[in-house]
This record gives structure tokens, sequence and C-alpha cells, in this order.
């Protein structure tokens, strides 16, 4: 047969609990579980029937009367209606220290102006110079001169002067 017992404590606490928890260990009790309950933290025990009388004669035997002792006082936060500690007396300032020399003042290099403008040599043509089929229709060939169509024409191997129609 078992008997059962409840030990609770402020959960601001726990040493107590623990406290409490040693003591009833060497009388037997075994911890079948720890929970919250509220703002305390309760715990079951458990025992065999039969160890309860083995265990209250030997507790008295072997155990003098221990001295009353006064219930240790949780330190539990203080509420909202407490007014709150002062605050700790400020540190002593550091002594202040003269800041270093300013650097001496460089001016900036003059402005140099900017390089004249170089116009970007034309680019290579893409359609190398040479005879080619006349774009106005009236010759079998013009000549290309890498850039524009020239007044030279061909027609059957002959050539001719004409100026391009634009």
């Amino acid at each position: 047969m078992q008997e059962f017992t409840t030990i609770s404590a402020s959960s601001f606490d726990p040493a107590a609990l623990a406290t409490t928890l040693t003591e009833k260990s060497a009388e037997g009790w075994a911890i079948v579980s720890i929970v919250p309950t509220g703002g305390d933290i309760t715990a079951f025990l458990s025992r065999s029937t039969g160890q309860s009388a083995a265990a209250a004669v030997t507790a008295v035997e072997a155990t003098p009367a221990p001295a009353a002792q006064p219930a240790p006082v949780a330190a539990e936060p203080t509420g909202w209606a407490v007014a709150p500690e002062p605050a700790p007396a400020a540190a002593p300032m550091a002594p202040i220290v003269d800041p270093s020399p300013a650097v001496s003042y460089q001016p900036a290099p003059a402005a140099q102006p900017a390089p004249a403008y170089q116009p970007v040599a034309a680019a290579s043509p893409a359609v190398p110079a040479g005879w080619y089929a006349d774009p106005a229709g009236r010759f079998e060939l013009r000549y290309w001169d890498g850039g524009t169509w020239t007044e030279h024409v061909s027609r059957a191997g002959q050539q001719f002067t004409d100026p391009p129609v634009a």
C-alpha cells in the first residue's frame, strides 16, 4: 500500500523546496512529480505504508528534536504599487582631456584644365572600298570608296563618270 503527500514552496525560493525534499527523502519518500501551481511549486511524494512506522521510529531515535528556526522569507519581486528603489549614485566623471591640436590647413592643389577636345578617329569602314552594284540602278557597277559612293561607274567593263544621285 502507498501513502502520498505534497510539499509546496514559493517559485521564487527553490532552495527551500530542495531542503524539504532532502529531508523527506531521508524519511523514505520518493518524488512522484513536481508541478507549478500558481506562484508556487508543488512536489508530490509517495512511500510504502510499511516504511512510515519504521522511518518514524528511526527518525525519533536517531535525530534529536530540531531547534525552532524562523521560516525563510522568499525574496519576491516588488509589485506595481511599490515605489522603486533609488538609483545608485552616479560614478565620478572622468577628467576632460584637451583635444589634440588640429592638423594644419593644407589647400587643395590648383585645378588643372581639361584636355582639349580630340575628335575620335573615324572608324574603319565596315565595307571595304571596291566596285559594287550601283544602288541607283542606272549602271551595272559603281565605285564605293569606303565611306561614300563616287561618280565612277561601269557598264559591260567600260568606265564612265556619273555623279551619284542622293
